[in-house]
C-alpha cells in the first residue's frame, strides 16, 4: 500500500475512511457529537474498525491535545478504540490508541516522514488480531520501537516472570530453562499458525486460551499439555481425545516431548502467568514464517536471538555462542563450497568459484553428494545459511519445499553441547521448509 499516495488525499473526516480501509478495516460512516464533555473537537464520526475496536475520527485545531484529551477519556471508561484526529489547516493527522497515556503518531500529510510511513505498514499488519490484542499491537506500531527489540525484551520479563512462579526443588538455572521451553513452544506454534496450519485459524491460539478459560479450565493442564504432548507428538490416527482441537499438523523433531525437567517437576504453571505471556508477548505482534519477514513482523530467526540473547555472558564466552551476521555466513559457504569443489572438480579455487557463480551443470549434480557439518549449531545460523544457498544453487530441480526437505535429509548436519540449542536450530529449519509449502 502506498501509505504517502493515500496521506496526500485526506482532507475530511470522511476521506479518513480510505485510511481506515487501508490498515485493514472495514469503513463505515457514523456521525457523533463532538461536543460531548472532554472531546475538544468541531466535528466526530466513526469511520470504521470492529465492533471491538472502532476507529473514531475527530476534527480539531489542536490534533495533539485532542488526541490526549479524547483518548484519556475514552481509557477512564475502559472502551477501547483507535483515534484519528484532524486539522485540516495545519494538514495534521495524529493516529491514536485509547490509553491512560495515549500512543500516539502525528502525521504530517504532505511530507511524512520515512519512520512514520513504515509504522503505517505496521499498524496495517495488526489487522488480523481483534478487540484487546488488536489494542496492543496497534499501541506499539505506533509508538514505533523496532519490533525485534520490543520482542526480545517482553520474552525476557515473561519468561522472568513465569519462572519466579514455578514451584517445587527446581533451581533457579532450571526454572530458566523449564520456561524458556514453554515459552519457545508456543513461539514455534505463533509461526506456525501463520501458515494457517493450526485447523485453518489464523487465531487458534487466543480462540483456544479464551476458550479454556471460558469453561473454568487450566490452562496448562486443559489445554497445553494435552496439545504439546497428546496432539502435537503424535500422527493423527493415535490422537484419540485429541482429535478434538481439529485439523493439526504432526511436528516431530523434540520440541513437543516432555522435557527432562518435566519429568521430575509434574506441576502446572499457573493460568495468570500463561495469561501474561498471551497478553504482553505473543499478542501483541505479528509473525511470519519468512527469514526475511516484513516490517515489523517477528520473522523464525527470532528463535536464535531469544536463543543467544538469553544465555548468560559468562556461559556464551565459554561455549563460544556468538552472533554470526548473514553476510559472513553467506561468504563462508560460498568460499566452502568453492575449496570442496575445487577439490572434486581437480580445477583452482577461481575456477571453481566461476563454476559455482554459473551454476553448471556439473555443480549441480556435485552439490546433491556434498556433506556440510556445523560441530557447534548454536541456533541454527550457519545450517540454515547453508539451506538457503543450496536451494538457490539447485532451484529448479525439485518444486521448492521439496528440494529443501531433500537437502535437510541428504547434505546438513550438526551437533551442539546445548539440547534447547539443538531444537532451536532444528525448528528455525523445520520453518524454512514450511515456508515454501502450499497450505491446502
Amino acid at each position: 500500500m502506498d501509505f504517502q499516495a493515500l496521506l496526500l488525499t485526506l482532507r475530511t473526516l470522511p476521506d479518513l475512511r480510505r485510511l481506515v480501509a487501508a490498515l485493514g478495516h472495514a469503513p463505515e460512516w457514523r456521525p457523533l457529537d463532538p461536543t460531548r464533555p472532554g472531546w475538544p473537537a468541531t466535528a466526530a464520526a466513526q469511520v470504521g474498525g470492529t465492533e471491538s475496536f472502532p476507529w473514531l475520527a475527530l476534527e480539531g485545531v489542536d490534533a495533539l491535545r485532542t488526541a490526549r484529551t479524547v483518548g484519556r477519556s475514552l481509557a477512564s471508561q475502559g472502551r477501547l478504540a483507535g483515534l484519528l484526529v484532524l486539522d485540516p489547516a495545519a494538514r495534521l493527522l495524529v493516529l491514536a490508541v485509547a490509553d491512560g497515556t495515549p500512543a500516539l503518531l502525528p502525521l504530517a500529510l504532505d511530507r511524512p516522514e520515512p519512520h512514520d510511513l513504515e509504522r503505517l505498514r505496521r499498524l496495517a499488519l495488526a489487522a488480523d488480531a481483534t478487540g484487546l490484542a488488536y489494542a496492543l499491537r496497534a499501541a506499539d506500531a505506533l509508538r514505533g520501537e523496532d519490533a525485534g527489540r520490543r520482542f526480545f525484551r517482553a520474552f525476557r520479563l515473561t519468561m522472568a516472570s513465569m519462572a519466579a512462579e514455578l514451584g517445587g526443588s527446581l533451581r533457579p538455572a532450571e526454572r530458566e530453562t523449564l520456561a524458556l521451553v514453554q515459552l519457545s513452544r508456543i513461539l514455534f506454534l505463533y509461526f506456525v499458525q501463520s501458515k494457517g496450519w493450526l485447523d485453518s485459524q489464523p487465531d487458534f491460539l487466543r480462540r483456544a486460551v479464551d476458550r479454556t478459560l471460558g469453561g473454568r479450565r487450566r490452562l496448562h493442564r486443559d489445554l497445553f499439555r494435552p496439545l504439546f504432548f497428546g496432539t502435537l507428538n503424535r500422527p493423527a490416527a493415535s490422537r484419540g481425545r485429541a482429535r478434538s482441537f481439529g485439523r493439526i499438523p504432526f511436528l516431530n523433531g523434540g520440541l513437543f516431548e516432555p522435557h527432562p525437567l518435566e519429568r521430575v517437576w509434574r506441576g502446572d504453571i499457573p493460568d495468570g502467568c500463561w495469561r501474561a505471556a498471551f497478553d504482553d508477548l505473543f499478542e501483541r505482534f505479528h509473525f511470519t514464517v519468512h527469514e526475511a519477514g516484513a516490517p515489523g513482523a517477528i520473522a523464525p530467526d527470532m528463535l536464535g536471538r531469544v536463543f543467544e540473547g538469553l544465555m548468560a555472558p559468562d556461559s556464551r564466552r565459554t561455549s563460544g555462542a556468538f552472533y554470526t551476521p548473514a553476510g559472513l555466513v553467506t561468504r563462508m559457504i560460498d568460499a566452502a563450497l568453492a575449496g570442496w569443489l575445487g577439490e572434486r572438480m581437480r580445477v583452482g579455487p577461481a575456477e571453481a568459484a566461476r563454476r559455482l557463480h554459473d551454476r553448471t551443470p556439473e555443480v549441480r549434480l556435485a552439490l546433491r553428494d556434498v556433506t556440510i557439518l556445523d560441530p557447534a549449531v548454536g541456533s541454527g545460523a550457519f545450517l540454515l545459511g547453508a539451506l538457503e544457498r543450496l536451494a538457490a544453487l539447485r532451484q529448479g530441480e525439485h518444486p521448492p519445499a521439496a528440494l529443501r526437505r531433500s537437502i535437510l535429509e541428504r547434505n546438513l548436519f550438526g551437533v551442539d553441547l546445548n539440547p534447547m540449542a539443538v531444537r532451536l536450530a532444528e525448528l528455525r529449519l523445520w520453518l524454512a521448509v514450511i515456508a515454501e509449502e502450499t497450505v491446502t
